[in-house]
């Protein structure tokens, strides 16, 4: 076990930033829904989408925050984050809207809903590495918080644009 990859003091800044980043994203997918919640409301299977990604900002800003409490341990901090991944990971999936979706759109939906449990799988992967102290613990944060944030802005882009084509 060497290098930042299971402390999480090395990683406040990248924290702060995806607590920052997910809270305005989160904010950005609200907006965008409330401005055209009349269609939106109207097609489940975009609703269970954007729920989804809701979920997965959420993760981000939990997994973010945990990184941020002083002094925790390692292995209680590993167990947290995988926590947080395991849950949100299922949230998509179980609310992943595509035997709902039109026969036109259920391709782009399982291909959305399974990136999304992709990225929550990731950071579940990093929580379980982490724990274990093992194939570099907290960098599988990175791809999943990059991962989670492209899937919620081209989601929060249908929230605003494609729901009134």
């Amino acid at each position: 076990m060497e290098g930042a990859a299971y402390y999480p003091a090395e990683w406040e800044s990248f924290a702060e930033a995806e607590v920052a980043a997910a809270s305005a994203l989160a904010g950005l997918l609200v907006v965008a829904c409330s401005i055209n919640i009349s269609r939106i409301i109207k097609i489940p299977w975009i609703v269970s989408r954007l729920a989804g990604t809701l979920v997965l900002f959420s993760a981000v800003l939990i997994v973010a925050t945990l990184l941020l409490v002083p002094g925790q341990p390692r292995v209680v901090l590993g167990v947290e984050i995988a926590a947080v991944g395991v849950i949100a990971a299922a949230s998509v999936y179980v609310g992943r809207g595509v035997p709902r979706a039109d026969t036109g759109y259920r391709t782009n939906s399982i291909v959305v809903s399974s990136l999304g449990v992709l990225a929550a799988s990731l950071m579940a992967l990093a929580g379980v590495f982490v724990a274990l102290g093992v194939l570099g613990g907290l960098y599988w944060l990175v791809p999943g918080t990059l991962l989670a944030f492209i899937i919620g802005l081209g989601n929060a882009w249908v929230a605003l644009v494609e729901v009134l084509r």
